[in-house]
């Protein structure tokens, strides 16, 4: 199955979802390719705001930089930790995961949310303050319901 077939997937069945990602193998490598594919699909987001607030061509490509810098790099190291510290909580509360697989519990969930984080990141090329932060709440609502579903799955059954 498709990429974007199985995040629509994750969407019906959270659960089902994680443990087809368990089925097909944990490998270190696809886990970072779904941490930096999280951070450019934020990159991209950021694009109108960035534009917005910009004052000209030299500032935008200058912060533009460092967001790809931040996002790229960056984020998939900071969800690493995040799931590091997350599986630890988790081991005090009888979790059975290995580390592996929480790191890709949560790159999974935070891919899953894809969708959305490109929705929050369009509407600030419409100036509505308002729908802005409905987005980003839905978002963020979204991101720890999938987070919530992986890390149950992979750390209790």
């Amino acid at each position: 199955m498709s990429l974007i077939g199985d995040i629509a997937g994750a969407y019906r069945a959270p659960s089902n979802s994680m443990q087809v990602q368990i089925e097909r193998g944990i490998t270190e490598p696809q886990t970072l390719f779904y941490g930096m594919l999280f951070g450019v699909i934020n990159l991209i987001a950021s694009f109108p705001r960035v534009m917005l607030s910009a004052p000209d061509q030299d500032t935008f490509t200058g912060m533009m930089a460092g967001l790809f810098i931040s996002y790229v790099f960056f984020l998939p190291l900071m969800l690493y930790g995040l799931a590091g510290l997350l599986h630890w909580v988790l081991l005090k509360f009888d979790g059975q995961a290995s580390y592996a697989e929480m790191r890709r519990a949560l790159n999974w969930a935070a891919v899953v949310t894809a969708p959305f984080v490109l929705l929050s990141g369009a509407s600030y090329a419409l100036n509505n303050s308002t729908l802005t932060s409905i987005l980003n709440l839905i978002t963020a609502t979204i991101f720890l319901w999938q987070l919530r579903e992986t890390a149950k799955q992979v750390e209790y059954t």
